[in-house]
């Protein structure tokens, strides 16, 4: 069943009239208990009363909501001056348009008009000047109201979105740690070496496992040292069966620098950077060094291999080093950077170094 919608200015009407009625039959039940009037003096103050009501409501009604706008972002007491000023201006002329309208019907005369007029202004403005105020306070409150709600719910859109997009960024890390293609060599690997040496691929299998089972639980951005390097190992001995004696590394790493908090597969992209631009580019391979060191309380982390070097720009949008980099600044800010060669410096081999502040894991 459809609504019916009623137009604004049938709202504002209806308002007008419900207003009058109920201050005019208040105002008539007032006076009428204090004079001790008959029904008719009440139907007859009550009339008054309701001609008062409006003459300065109505009016009241229509100027309030067009020049609330037009006030918006003045100092509050300057707008509680212009209402003021506006309500005696509304009042003064409804008062005097009143006195008119009953002379006019023959309710009062035109002598009476002044000392009748002087009289309703000041009893219009003891009702209608604590109406107002209560009104335009509502008003206020309501507006205000209104802004909190819409700024919590825009606050609340904007954290599904920043959730929608963390989950989308988990799940391009994802990727980007554990590529479709490394995982079918890595599986095709194993299945060359199940008729060959049994054991090495039951090992390879156990590495790739751990791999992906280290990816999927590296929820909080940042794990052990220790525990990164046993994450980079595997890979680099998942390639290995893959490169064969191409791939040589070595890692070493102080057993006092293992417990420092590094961003989860930090060194794992470092190394697999290295495979792929060092080892995978030439026939004789490359050599691949992981070591770490302490720098006052900072911890400086290189990543070095022998081979050609980069070849062209190293901030490749989407790459791994450009989006290590910017996982460094969503985790440390400016106090963490990635330092790599220029790209085009022509010199032979690459190093890449982690700089960011020591801390160590939790106990």
């Amino acid at each position: 069943m459809r609504r019916m919608t009623i137009p604004s200015w049938a709202r504002t009407l209806l308002r007008w009239l419900g207003l009058s009625l109920v201050l005019g039959g208040a105002m008539a039940a007032l006076l009428s208990a204090h004079r001790g009037a008959t029904l008719a003096e009440f139907g007859a103050t009550a009339a008054v009363s309701a001609l008062y009501s409006a003459s300065i409501g109505l009016p009241a009604l229509l100027v309030f909501p067009r020049l609330r706008p037009r006030i918006y972002g003045r100092p509050e007491l300057s707008q509680w001056l212009i209402y003021l000023g506006t309500l005696l201006a509304i009042t003064a002329i409804g008062t005097l348009v009143a006195g008119l309208v009953l002379v006019a019907v023959g309710f009062a005369s035109l002598d009476e008009l002044w000392s009748n007029y002087a009289q309703g202004v000041r009893v219009a403005l003891a009702l209608s000047a604590p109406i107002t105020v209560g009104a335009a306070t509502f008003a206020r409150l309501h507006n205000q109201l209104a802004r909190t709600e819409a700024s919590l719910h825009a606050k609340e859109l904007e954290h599904q979105r920043a959730l929608a997009l963390a989950t989308e960024a988990r799940l391009a890390s994802l990727e980007s740690r554990v590529r479709p293609h490394f995982l079918f060599n890595a599986l095709n690997s194993a299945i060359a070496l199940i008729p060959e040496d049994p054991a090495r691929a039951e090992s390879l299998l156990e590495r790739l496992a751990h791999l992906l089972r280290s990816s999927l639980d590296a929820a909080s951005g940042t794990v052990a040292l220790g525990d990164e390097l046993r994450i980079a190992t595997d890979y680099l001995e998942i390639e290995r069966v893959r490169f064969g004696d191409r791939l040589r590394y070595e890692i070493d790493v102080p057993d006092a620098l293992r417990g420092a908090v590094i961003p989860a597969f930090a060194v794992q992209t470092l190394v697999e950077n290295s495979v792929k631009y060092a080892v995978s580019a030439r026939k004789a391979g490359a050599r691949i060094a992981v070591r770490a060191r302490r720098d006052g309380d900072r911890l400086k982390l290189d990543v070095t291999d022998d081979g050609p070097g980069f070849p062209g720009p190293v901030w490749l949008p989407g790459h791994g080093l450009d989006g290590l980099r910017a996982r460094l600044h969503a985790l440390y800010g400016a106090a963490a950077r990635v330092v790599a060669p220029a790209g085009d410096d022509g010199a032979a081999g690459a190093v890449v170094t982690l700089d960011l502040p020591l801390a160590e894991v939790a106990p």
